[in-house]
């Protein structure tokens, strides 16, 4: 009986959380023909809470402020989800995943009659950690993309030589080399540039946005040095060649890098794991007969 009481208050509380957006709303009604043709394909559970989201999304937006909402769409654009969701929608995500997180403590508590401190402190636990996931999931996200950028932008640098070297004009060369990209942020960010291009944006403010959203140093150089390079008239062909030349040589020293970390790293699983098995499998013999021996008797 305690499970169905835990059950009801823990979703008496869920309502009570996400309703709460639009109960302050101003009576503004959701447009269900919302322009979205910007989003990108959505995950799974994304179009599960897309129909909940549309009707708080907006008393949501109007609580947020420009900085914050700022520092949330930078988040969002450094793990590629900005075509994804929009920050209020992302302050909703984590707001369920509180609730979620209450829910399970409420049920875990009183579903299951805890009462030792351990037991009490883990589920109490699993409140703020399951608020904070969706902030942490961003920034792994953001750490995996962002080191596959790297490892995937000297090959498009390299390309993008090769084809203006053919005598294509840049932007007929950067759809050649996205064209023969693999799947991932590389292709998919400048994908995003050639379709604002396209869209009219100057090539300057469509390069700054795409350094905006990816905020790794190296593409923040790669747009300032095309930027310049437009501007003072420069051959683009050799600042695009210095770009792949340096992009290449900054790979080898980030592997040179790693290589020399392995041997750290490779510390603790030896002392923890490696070495108690070889004291076992050498002291065990020696165990063996000085016990036979008697050297090792209790009496």
């Amino acid at each position: 009986m305690s499970m169905y009481v835990a059950m009801m208050l823990a979703g008496l509380s869920c309502c009570l959380v996400l309703l709460l957006p639009i109960a302050l709303r101003t009576g503004k009604e959701p447009s269900a023909s919302r322009d979205e043709a910007w989003r990108d394909r959505l995950p799974w559970f994304l179009r599960v809470l897309r129909p909940a989201m549309r009707w708080y999304s907006e008393a949501v937006d109007a609580s947020l402020t420009t900085q914050r909402r700022e520092v949330i769409q930078e988040q969002l654009d450094a793990a590629g989800a900005a075509y994804l969701i929009n920050p209020a929608e992302f302050i909703i995500i984590r707001r369920v995943a509180g609730v979620v997180g209450v829910m399970a403590a409420v049920i875990a508590i009183v579903g299951f009659n805890l009462r030792d401190p351990l037991y009490l402190t883990i589920a109490v636990g699993l409140v703020p950690l399951s608020f904070l996931y969706p902030d942490l999931r961003l920034r792994e996200v953001t750490k995996r993309r962002q080191a596959r950028f790297e490892k995937d932008f000297p090959f498009l640098l390299d390309v993008l030589v090769l084809a203006m070297k053919a005598g294509l004009n840049f932007i007929a060369a950067l759809e050649q080399a996205v064209g023969s990209l693999r799947e991932g942020p590389v292709k998919q960010e400048f994908s995003r540039y050639l379709r604002e291009s396209r869209a009219g944006l100057s090539r300057r403010a469509a390069l700054d946005r795409l350094a905006a959203r990816v905020m790794l140093p190296s593409v923040t150089n790669f747009a300032a040095a095309v930027s310049q390079a437009e501007q003072t008239g420069g051959s683009l062909g050799d600042v695009l060649a210095d770009q792949a030349r340096q992009r290449r040589q900054e790979r080898f020293l980030r592997a040179e890098k790693l290589a020399n970390q392995a041997p750290v790293k490779m510390l603790f699983p030896l002392i923890a794991l490696l070495f108690p098995t070889t004291f076992i499998v050498i002291g065990f013999p020696i165990a063996i007969q000085l016990l036979e021996a008697g050297a090792l008797s209790l009496f």
